[in-house]
């Protein structure tokens, strides 16, 4: 939980944005294949997740660097969101001081973000959920900290253990966060949509009445697992008294 940043007091209006095309490509696919894609994707560790129904975010990352438990910035925030922006706040996971509310929440939605995702607490849910606005965090508490800062907008930041960058692209849904670079935004996509087509073969397959063992071929790689672990015995599962 820092209570500093090298670039505190900095608020950056320049950020580069990633092609509005691939963004669009990347929020059709679940976290779960992005990740399997691989390639220049990083995964936000456990912990940070939904606090509404609104659950689907994707889109660049406006970021933020807050001292855990102030909001100075973050009443500042709204005025550097784009449409589909996402807003990515760093407030080093404190979850007594909350850093984010409805008002804030609807201002950074009426400027066209689609989302906030937050390492730390947020709190007036029943006023989030009525707008609608997807919020993921690490849990909800009634009461704010200071407005006393120090803060910093659109610096690199960290969201649950993963570094952000202002312009990186930011995919949320029930399964958790994951952050794509903004140069390996293409290849990011490619990775994850290969993925997205194998599993529909798959599927196919399960529907067509293929079993598990014919679609994965699992006993072989079982086979081949176990040899490579030196086990002398066969697949059969062996039988105790």
């Amino acid at each position: 939980m820092s209570r500093w940043h090298p670039q505190a007091w900095t608020i950056a209006t320049d950020v580069e944005r990633p092609d509005p095309a691939l963004v669009a490509r990347l929020a059709q696919l679940p976290t779960t294949q992005i990740a399997d894609g691989g390639g220049p994707v990083a995964v936000v560790g456990p912990g940070i997740g939904p606090m509404v129904s609104a659950t689907e975010v994707c889109g660049p990352a406006v970021t933020l660097w807050a001292a855990p438990g102030d909001i100075l910035h973050v009443l500042k925030s709204p005025d550097l969101v784009q449409p589909g922006d996402v807003l990515v706040v760093d407030g080093g996971g404190r979850l007594d001081a909350a850093v984010l509310g409805d008002v804030i929440s609807g201002r950074l939605q009426a400027r066209g973000g689609v989302g906030a995702v937050v390492d730390g607490a947020v709190r007036d849910l029943e006023g989030i959920e009525a707008l609608g606005f997807p919020v993921h965090a690490r849990g909800a508490h009634p009461a704010t900290g200071s407005t006393t800062g120090p803060g910093a907008l659109n610096v690199p930041v960290q969201l649950g253990g993963v570094a952000v960058h202002p312009g990186d692209v930011v995919r949320a849904d029930r399964s958790g966060v994951v952050v794509v670079r903004r140069e390996g935004l293409a290849e990011a996509v490619e990775r994850a949509e290969r993925v997205a087509r194998r599993e529909e073969q798959w599927q196919a397959a399960f529907a067509a009445g293929a079993g598990v063992d014919e679609v994965l071929g699992i006993d072989a790689l079982i086979a081949e697992k176990a040899a490579a672990a030196g086990a002398t015995g066969g697949p059969e599962v062996e039988e105790r008294a």
